[in-house]
């Protein structure tokens, strides 16, 4: 069990001071790390006192972890609006990643909080891919009941080359200084490429 609880405020004035606590987190936690950060320094760059903090995180572990559920949860309703009315795996998947490196390419902080988290807390980092990969396979479990997957793949270890292929197609589109939708989309439809139709020829060795 996580060590460690956030309170969600009631009132609007409250969620303002919460939001501003969240922003401040994130971006100190992105530049200088979770540990060179200090909570006195959340503080003072959300211009908040003290007493306030507390109010809604138990410590700075708290807040860290809000912001993976936060990423948790908004990059699952992400790639789940995109898939909305769509009834193929293929095209589910597909929109899925599009979805997901749009996400992370208009918020590149998500990368470093949540892979910084296997330093900071081992066992939340753990928990944020487990989590992950146990709703994509139920959901690979329903395309193989359809016959759109093949029924000898174990799908715990499909699930986690999918998070793969989608976590460092996501960093090359990162990696360049300019991308244009039309890029996006070369790029997204290469990777299901490779999903589709691998990468090795059927040439047997002689």
């Amino acid at each position: 069990m996580k060590e460690y609880s956030y309170h969600i405020p009631k009132t609007e004035h409250g969620m303002k001071t919460f939001k501003k606590i969240i922003e401040t987190g994130k971006t100190l936690f992105a530049i200088n790390g979770f540990l060179a950060t200090s909570i006195n320094h959340i503080i003072e760059e959300a211009d908040v006192a003290a007493g306030t903090f507390y109010i809604y995180f138990d410590n700075k572990l708290a807040l860290y972890n809000y912001l993976l559920d936060y990423y948790r949860i908004s990059i699952r309703h992400a790639a789940n609006e995109s898939i909305k009315g769509l009834t193929s795996r293929y095209d589910m998947e597909r929109e899925g990643l599009k979805a997901f490196i749009e996400y992370v390419y208009e918020d590149s902080l998500a990368y470093k909080l949540i892979w910084e988290s296997l330093f900071v807390d081992e066992n939340t980092f753990k928990e944020y891919y487990i989590s992950f990969s146990e709703s994509y396979v139920h959901n690979l479990q329903k395309a193989v009941n359809k016959g759109e997957i093949k029924k000898d793949f174990d799908l715990e270890t499909l699930s986690y080359v999918l998070m793969g292929i989608s976590n460092f197609v996501g960093l090359q589109v990162l990696f360049k200084d300019k991308i244009t939708d039309e890029e996006i989309d070369r790029i997204v439809d290469q990777a299901m490429k490779t999903i589709t139709e691998g990468v090795f020829t059927n040439q047997k060795n002689t």
